[in-house]
């Protein structure tokens, strides 16, 4: 009966831990894909409501900034999150980064329920957070994104451009560059620096090429072409109107790039009728602030086209739209909101500036005593040591007395060895040295003998008896004698080169830029020939040649010994 209610409680402990993991490997898996897969993420997280109501506190609200980052990255509505931001609000901290990213989307809930004081405190909130994360750049990059977007839609361009430049600083990808200098660009358009404002538009054309991201290619297009339409520059704000409807994903929203494309038309006056077409088209998908732009352009063709009546409808529909549009209240309570948020962070940068210097006054008072303690405990351990180190010297004083006598007799019973070895090696030196003597002797009439066995094979040959008998011609008349063909000098070549053939290796390996010619001469002065005959073995009938010869082989030896 006692063990009944341990086992049933180890069972629900153990159910509870494997229901555990499996909600951590989901979040896992979705925090993963949800780069690259986001519709997979929403997907993923698609509970029913009695799981959801089963999460614990830690992975409800952890659940909360998934599904409301995957919605967001979706460009659905994050309505369907706003009781799960709350909770994930509630069980954060302020001192959290998790805080900052459930402030980032509550926010951007408020922007689509167009509550631009409820967004601008959420925003500003958790950019205070996340300043104690540099690493969180992303989050930053976001925050200051839709903060800046705020600032700019309520008229605060000066302080929305400072956001956008501190965005830039934070972007880490292509694509977040790209939206950055989007931002910055249509400020420098507003405030009519042309330059400035194509410059930053064209980077961020390329950066936004660089991501491979269709849908931001198309937004940095459709902007080039806003700009030059500001510029009156329509020839180039029509060519990107194009390019960016062109680019424009299907599923995006088209009508924004409807509008400026008719719009462009219908400024330039070249096809009013796909003018019409485009305007028309884009009623149905811009917001209410492009339409009433829209409908003031339509109200304008239509009247040049004679119907009358179609643009007083239109103009009606202009007419209560602009009457719909009020923005001085708005703009009024935001700057009181950027007022009151640059008062906190003047106040919060003080108070880091206060801890900082008393952290500094608090580290320089214990390092001091820190060095003052170590100081003295240093005064004292060098006392001690200098105490024990004399009492170590004496005793090692008084054992290398004792070891020195011992030493010293070694060494002179050592030193009798010695000499007694050193005779020994020295008469067993001589006798190598004569043996040495005797082998050298030998190796070298062993040599001679060889030279003379080599030169008697070759005077055997009859090449040889030819040279010798052309080296006796006796005539006064250089041109009547005779010398070897060319025949017989490859014939006493191949003689002499089958004879010599390790002095041949010798040489090739000393000398390998020696000719066959160098080699075959240095070969026959090996002989007993006269130079004549040597040049009779040539092809001369007179030493100069031969001289020459030997010359060049000379410098050849030499430049090689040289470069050794």
């Amino acid at each position: 009966m006692k063990i009944t209610p341990i086992l049933l409680s180890l069972l629900l402990l153990l159910l509870s831990c494997s229901q555990s993991n499996e909600t951590g490997t989901l979040f896992l898996h979705a925090d993963a894909l949800m780069e690259e897969h986001p519709d997979s993420v929403l997907r993923l997280l698609d509970l029913p409501p009695e799981e959801i109501k089963e999460l614990s506190g830690n992975e409800c609200a952890r659940y909360a900034l998934l599904l409301a980052r995957a919605t967001d990255k979706c460009k659905l509505s994050l309505l369907p999150c706003d009781s799960l931001l709350n909770v994930a609000l509630d069980y954060y901290d302020d001192d959290e980064k998790e805080k900052a990213v459930a402030l980032l989307y509550k926010g951007r809930l408020a922007v689509e329920m167009k509550k631009a004081e409820e967004a601008t405190t959420c925003f500003q909130k958790g950019l205070t957070i996340i300043q104690d994360f540099p690493e969180e750049l992303k989050t930053k990059n976001l925050l200051l994104s839709s903060l800046g977007n705020i600032y700019f839609d309520a008229g605060y361009y000066d302080k929305s451009m400072e956001i956008y430049e501190t965005m830039y600083e934070c972007c880490t990808t292509y694509l977040d560059k790209s939206i950055a200098l989007n931002n910055i660009s249509t400020y420098y358009c507003l405030i009519d620096e042309k330059d400035s404002t194509l410059m930053f538009q064209h980077q961020a054309l390329n950066y936004a090429i660089a991501s491979g991201d269709s849908l931001q290619i198309a937004m940095s297009k459709h902007n080039l072409s806003l700009e030059f339409d500001s510029f009156d520059e329509l020839d180039s704000a029509l060519y990107y109107a194009k390019m960016a409807l062109k680019e424009l994903p299907q599923k995006e929203n088209h009508g924004n790039c409807y509008f400026n494309l008719g719009d462009l038309l219908l400024k330039t006056g070249k096809n009013k009728d796909s003018a019409l077409y485009y305007l028309t088209k884009a009623l149905d998908d811009i917001p209410i602030e492009s339409k009433a732009s829209c409908l003031k352009s339509l109200y304008n063709l239509e009247k040049e086209n004679g119907d009358y009546k179609t643009a007083n409808t239109y103009l009606e529909e202009h007419s209560a739209i602009i009457d719909s549009l009020f923005y001085m209240e708005q703009s009024t309570e935001i700057q009181q909101l950027i007022y009151e948020y640059n008062t906190k962070m003047r106040v919060r940068e003080e108070q880091l500036k206060g801890k900082r210097i008393i952290y500094r006054t608090i580290v320089g008072f214990v390092s001091i005593c820190m060095l003052i303690i170590l100081a003295y405990q240093n005064h004292i351990n060098r006392k001690k040591r200098i105490q024990l180190q004399y009492k170590q010297s004496l005793e090692q004083a008084q054992n290398k007395l004792s070891s020195l006598e011992t030493t010293i007799e070694n060494n002179q019973l050592m030193i009798t060895l010695l000499k007694q070895e050193q005779n020994n090696l020295k008469q067993e030196h001589e006798n190598k040295e004569q043996q040495v003597e005797e082998r050298e002797q030998t190796i070298a009439r062993l040599k001679e003998e060889k030279q003379q066995l080599l030169h008697w094979l070759f005077a055997q040959s009859s090449i040889y008896q030819k040279v010798i008998t052309l080296s006796k011609q006796t005539s006064s008349n250089k041109k009547q004698m005779k010398a070897l063909t060319t025949t017989e000098q490859e014939q006493l070549k191949k003689t002499v080169f089958g004879i010599y053939q390790s002095y041949i290796s010798f040489l090739h390996n000393e000398y390998p830029r020696l000719m066959e010619d160098d080699q075959l001469l240095l070969c026959l002065q090996e002989t007993s020939l006269s130079p004549l005959a040597i040049a009779i073995c040539f092809g001369y009938t007179d030493t100069h040649p031969l001289n020459q010869k030997k010359y060049r082989m000379k410098k050849r030896m030499s430049r090689e010994e040289s470069e050794v």
